[in-house]
């Protein structure tokens, strides 16, 4: 017995490692034989990183996983990945691989990626069916494929991605997250199959324009299969569209390759509270706590043949009568809705599609809207017609719609005409396009949470031709601002359907803007864990210029405000290009005097806008610039009771804090300033100069008219030398003012002998010889932060100077000038 025993375990242990041993000794010859397989059966490259084998899992099965598998394309498409699973696994009877005849019985895709493209020549990446050669590589083939046979009786797909990219056509489907279950046999002659599918979100576009987004697909069918024929008759089927349920019924077959379909669509209830069903689900929420009554219908099909550029017929109508629809919250329902639309296109190309929408009407209290619009040859050239009109009160509305977000009210009045062909809007042939109509607001109001201010306009006209959109008398106000726009929008056509750029000449006449509303229009986002309402250093005040527009505003404007700086007479033009704002030779007065301002802003993903401006300065009034400014206070601390003008030609360029600051660091330019008539007056810094000059003189110093240049590098302003009057005296000056707002400056003054303080005249009158000094120099050093700088003198010069004039008892002359000197600015 105890032998018997240690056999068994013998057995059982020589069993274990042989199974143990399988997936070693037949890994290499699978992968070898998978790829050489693979690799004969299609026109492309496939591969896959490693192979797995599995004994235990679905034993007495072999399950076999491939990673990362990957099938490129060739020629054309060899940058292109057609297919790309990062697990393929199949199941397969142990006993398959001790046996000539492999088979499959179990397929399972995780997470597959196909990418289907047609391209501009034509030709489709998917077309792998390798070149027909000689009889002998048929048969070697042929012996090859003979290697594994499918007995599937299960394919599952998980997270699925499917993409359709049809460059020629400017057509693009996208599936995402497609989940699909097939099971039955899938060999022999006939059989059924139960189908199981859902695509989370489909989306469609075609030429640009996006037609479906957000729409998800789930279906469950049972198909009865003839493999001889390859006939596919669906025998149960039920398809969501979103939530609208549709009935498919009918059959495909595929006998070669030619495909044969002869499919019907319905829906399987007409209550138009379904229909609203095929609103994307992102918008779901706006349609709870409704109540609906009306009819609507979906029905159709496709019949015929598909076979390289040749599509079979389509025939779909899609009907509401009756339709209204009413929140549970609102005095007002959206009523008598009623839709036809169209969709077909005999046995042919899909440039034989036409889309009908022959009318859709609704009412809010007896206000009516209606729209037609009809499109053909949608692939070759597309022909479009269409109309709006309609009269919408917007206080109307808001009792039918809960728009929560905006607040609007006022009247829109719109009577629209359009028709003509795609090409003549690429090619801006809009006399070959006929379009008429005009838009008429009135006591037009837009309130947002996004906004400081209410928009109102309350009047405006919009005539619209194939080549123009005309604005005349449109009154807005934005706050205290006021503006009366007209002129002329151009390419309107080609920016709504093909992303063209919208152009537009405007006059803009205004008799007050207030530009701290304006630049702080839209309400600056908070961060988490702070108030609810951000401090004006946080504002965010910084903005983008939309793409795809050239506007130029030729504007005139009386009076505005910027701070606290007063604005009259604004003339020039401003351009938004290229997402960019230029300023093309705008003038103003302010503070007294004249600017002109040249250059450009545009802003970055930081936030932080790039600007190139150039500034031409005429006479500012000082005491008003430091009236008004706050910088020019931190610059000049006394310049407050001062006088005189202040004139500039300065180029700058740098950044901007997100705040519209600049970024001092990054500032670089250069330049040239002048003054005419400055007297400063009871200066701290000029009176730190008491010690050598009479103390009455530095009450009221006058400075001489100069012009100085001036370069500004990574923020920190360079000053050249220059030589200007000081209360009469001559004076050298140069310095520098670095991006910390730091000074580092100098003075170098030639003093004449009476203007020299009463200590210094003594001292100078025991000079043997003083009667020759008719003039010092003496020199003047400030450094620190500005308006708080430290003064100090150099006397250098000063002692060179009495040494060249009393060379006799020179000693005796330096020493008491130096002793008085120091007692004086202790």
């Amino acid at each position: 017995m105890k032998r018997i025993i240690v056999i068994i375990l013998i057995v059982i242990a020589v069993l274990l490692g042989a199974v143990l041993a399988i997936p070693v000794f037949f890994k290499q010859t699978i992968i070898d034989v998978a790829k050489s397989t693979l690799n004969k059966q299609v026109n492309a490259e496939v591969e896959f990183v490693d192979l797995k084998m599995s004994l235990f899992k679905n034993f007495p099965k072999v399950t076999v996983d491939l990673q990362d598998v990957m099938i490129k394309g060739k020629g054309e498409f060899a940058q292109d990945t057609l297919l790309n699973v990062p697990r393929f696994a199949a199941t397969m009877n142990i006993s398959s691989l001790f046996s000539s005849n492999r088979s499959i019985e179990e397929v399972i895709l995780e997470n597959p990626s196909l990418n289907l493209v047609v391209a501009e020549s034509g030709n489709v990446n998917w077309d792998v069916a390798p070149a027909s050669g000689t009889a002998e590589k048929k048969s070697a083939a042929a012996a090859d494929s003979e290697e594994f046979q499918l007995a599937l009786e299960n394919i599952e797909v998980n997270d699925a991605r499917l993409i359709y990219n049809d460059k020629l056509a400017k057509m693009r489907a996208d599936l995402e997250d497609i989940n699909l279950d097939i099971s039955g046999e899938m060999f022999g002659n006939t059989t059924q199959l139960n189908i199981g599918g859902v695509v989370r979100d489909l989306t469609y576009s075609m030429e640009g324009v996006t037609y479906v987004s957000n729409t998800s697909l789930d279906l469950k069918t049972l198909l009865d299969v003839d493999f001889e024929s390859m006939l596919f008759t669906i025998m149960e089927s039920e398809l969501l569209v979103n939530r609208l349920p549709l009935e498919l019924s009918g059959d495909f077959s595929v006998p070669n390759d030619t495909t044969f379909l002869n499919l019907q669509l319905n829906t399987k209830a007409s209550d138009f509270e379904n229909f609203l069903a095929l609103v994307p689900k992102d918008y779901e929420q706006y349609l709870k706590d409704i109540t609906t009554t009306g009819s609507a219908t979906i029905s159709g099909g496709v019949s015929g043949y598909y076979i390289d550029e040749d599509y079979p017929k389509v025939d779909l109508q899609v009907k509401v009568e009756n339709g209204n629809f009413k929140y549970a919250e609102m005095p007002e329902q959206i009523q008598n809705i009623s839709a036809e639309m169209l969709m077909g296109k005999p046995q042919g190309d899909l440039d034989l599609l036409k889309i009908n929408i022959n009318k859709a009407h609704a009412e809010i209290r007896n206000n009516p809207v209606d729209l037609t619009f009809k499109i053909s040859n949608p692939v070759s050239d597309p022909l479009f017609d269409g109309a709006f009109v309609g009269k919408v009160n917007l206080d109307h509305l808001k009792d039918a719609l809960p728009i929560d977000s905006v607040n609007m009210s006022g009247i829109i009045d719109a009577n629209l005409f359009v028709n003509g062909r795609y090409s003549d809007v690429e090619a801006e042939a809009y006399d070959k396009i006929k379009s008429d109509g005009v838009v008429l607001l009135n006591n037009f109001i837009y309130d947002s949470p996004e906004l400081t201010q209410q928009v109102v306009i309350p009047s405006g006209k919009m005539d619209f031709s194939p080549a123009t959109i005309n604005l005349s008398d449109l009154n807005m106000r934005v706050g205290q601002s006021d503006f009366h726009l007209s002129g002329k929008i151009g390419n309107y056509l080609n920016y709504v359907l093909k992303d063209g750029v919208l152009n537009g000449t405007m006059k803009l006449n205004s008799n007050f803007v207030n530009l701290n509303e304006l630049l702080s229009l839209q309400v600056a986002p908070t961060a988490e864990n702070t108030t609810e309402t951000a401090s004006e250093e946080e504002a965010v005040l910084a903005f983008d210029v939309p793409e795809n527009i050239d506007f130029t505003f030729r504007s005139s404007i009386n009076r505005a405000v910027l701070n606290r700086i007063p604005i009259t007479d604004i003339k020039g033009e401003v351009k938004a290009v290229d997402k960019k704002l230029i300023l093309d030779g705008l003038d103003m007065n302010m503070l007294d005097g004249k600017m002109t301002m040249n250059g450009s802003y545009e802003n970055t993903t930081q936030n932080q806008p790039l600007f190139d401006f150039g500034f031409d300065i005429a006479g500012f009034d000082i005491p008003a610039l430091y009236q008004t400014v706050a910088g020019f206070r931190k610059l000049i601390p006394g310049a407050g009771n001062s006088t005189g003008r202040l004139s500039t030609s300065l180029g700058l360029k740098g950044r901007l804090s997100p705040q519209l600051k600049l970024i001092p660091a990054s500032a670089n330019g250069t330049g040239k300033f002048s003054t005419n008539n400055v007297e400063i007056k009871n200066s701290q810094l000029f009176n730190q100069l008491s010690g050598i000059i009479q103390k009455e003189k530095l009450r009221d110093v006058t400075i001489g008219d100069f012009t100085a240049n001036l370069t500004v590098e990574d923020g920190g302003i360079n000053l050249r030398p220059f030589t200007t009057k000081v209360i009469g005296q001559e004076t050298s000056v140069s310095g520098t003012l670095n991006a910390q707002n730091l000074l580092d400056m100098r003075l170098d003054f030639n003093v004449e002998r009476e203007m020299f303080g009463p200590d210094i005249q003594k001292i100078l009158k025991v000079l043997p010889g003083n009667e020759k000094i008719t003039m010092l120099p003496a020199g003047v050093l400030i450094k620190g932060p500005v308006g708080e700088p430290k003064v100090n003198l150099d006397l250098s010069a000063t002692q060179k100077a009495v040494t060249d004039a009393t060379k006799d008892d020179l000693k005796n002359s330096l020493n008491k000038l130096g002793d008085g000197l120091k007692k004086l600015f202790k």
